[in-house]
């Protein structure tokens, strides 16, 4: 399992989701995760950019954050809990096929 480490304001490790979205040209990245905000959550609004390279995609909830990978183009996802892991690779998967997304996985 691949894990990001980064920081708020401490330290936390959060597992990656398996799906990958890919190719995406960086300047799709935020329009595309804006759309996957404002189609999956009740308070869904545009995506930001965090100042640690990730996005907000979820609303506020602070559950899943996507990160874009400038040098392999694909947008990857991981999840604050592990348990709700099954949940948002559902979203992400049933999003990516609506909008013909090309999805890989990670390990």
């Amino acid at each position: 399992m691949l894990y990001l480490n980064f920081s708020n304001s401490r330290i936390r490790d959060m597992p990656y989701c398996h799906t990958v979205f890919q190719p995406i040209a960086p300047n799709e990245v935020e329009s595309l995760l804006s759309t996957f905000t404002i189609e999956n959550f009740v308070d869904g609004r545009a995506a930001y950019h965090l100042g640690n390279g990730s996005y907000s995609i979820d609303a506020g909830e602070n559950d899943i954050r996507a990160i874009y990978d400038d040098e392999d183009e694909v947008v990857r996802f991981f999840c604050r809990h592990e348990k709700e892991m099954l949940r948002y690779e559902k979203k992400l998967k049933a999003f990516a096929t609506k909008h013909g997304i090309k999805l890989s996985t990670s390990s």
